[in-house]
């Protein structure tokens, strides 16, 4: 579990979670200790948790992996020092899946101006583990115990989003969530309903000519085998969840509807890396960082995925 940003809830969420989720697994948590003690005081005055070396822990404890870069957290604020900090425990969680000693990784939430301001030229936690995962074709899903959404486009202006779907992108989107609900969910013959971008789907070409493309993407999944249906008009698609799995063609289109269901349980998974990747459904923060009223409940679920995922593997 990477901390995420110093100045946010990663700490607090990590130090609620962990009576919840050191009963199958041992939790490794990469961080700065001083950050997590500033938590723990919030939370509980002097005193806390106490965390094994990295190494040294057994079932129902959790390991630290102290990094030393942050003193004091400064809670809510942004800064390069804290994006450059987010960036290295991510850095080192990955060292710590490569080196085949962890099963998966579960990544607190990141600040994107932090990590800018610091050089670090990524537009999100997905693009950067797909960047050192070593892969260009990769799908970020929203989901929760009702409903999972895989996302056509990610973190893109709107005004971008049409000239960057092709059937090409949206089928790759499709199989990769095809092939992911069977490799880590147990699906053997995955649904799989496809929003259309326009308002109605594009009435029949009247409100856009996109779902053409659409169209096509899902002629070229069902000759692979898959079953794909749509292009769906998405204001009245989400209402019946009559399928294993969503796709949306840009960020709000899909994450509107799945955090809407169920926000404190809603989970960010990237599909298609070379290692299980899951996060909490929420942002850093900020605003009740260092209040001790943050919820857990959506780390909780993330390791929870990422534990059931990491067991389809072994």
């Amino acid at each position: 579990m990477t901390m995420g940003d110093p100045a946010g809830i990663g700490g607090e969420i990590i130090i609620k979670s962990l009576p919840r989720i050191c009963r199958q697994s041992i939790p490794v948590v990469v961080g700065d200790l001083a950050v997590m003690r500033q938590a723990q005081d919030v939370l509980f005055g002097r005193g806390g948790y106490d965390f094994k070396p990295f190494g040294d822990g057994s079932p129902g404890d959790a390991e630290f992996i102290d990094l030393g870069i942050i003193r004091a957290a400064g809670f809510g604020a942004t800064g390069p020092a804290f994006g450059e900090a987010s960036f290295r425990y991510i850095i080192e969680g990955l060292k710590l899946l490569f080196s085949g000693e962890a099963s998966a990784i579960v990544t607190c939430p990141i600040n994107k101006k932090a990590i800018h301001s610091a050089g670090i030229k990524f537009t999100g936690h997905t693009e950067l583990l797909a960047h050192y995962g070593g892969v260009t074709e990769y799908v970020m899903m929203m989901a929760n115990r009702t409903m999972k959404v895989s996302l056509a486009t990610i973190h893109i202006p709107l005004k971008d989003v049409a000239a960057s779907i092709t059937a090409g992108s949206i089928f790759r989107t499709i199989m990769i969530t095809h092939n992911s609900l069977q490799k880590y969910f147990g699906i053997r013959k995955p649904y799989i309903k496809v929003c259309g971008l326009n308002p109605h789907a594009g009435e029949q070409g009247v409100i856009g000519k996109e779902e053409g493309v659409i169209d096509e993407a899902i002629s070229l999944s069902k000759a692979a085998g898959i079953h794909a249906e749509g292009p769906f008009p998405a204001d009245t698609l989400f209402h019946k969840r009559d399928c294993d799995a969503y796709i949306a063609m840009y960020h709000d289109q899909g994450l509107i509807p799945v955090k809407t269901i169920d926000f404190s349980k809603t989970v960010n998974i990237t599909l298609g890396l070379p290692f299980i990747r899951t996060s909490p459904g929420h942002g850093t923060g900020f605003d009740i960082a260092g209040k001790g009223v943050a919820d857990p409940a959506s780390l909780i679920e993330a390791y929870r995925i990422a534990e059931i995922m990491s067991s389809k593997t072994t």
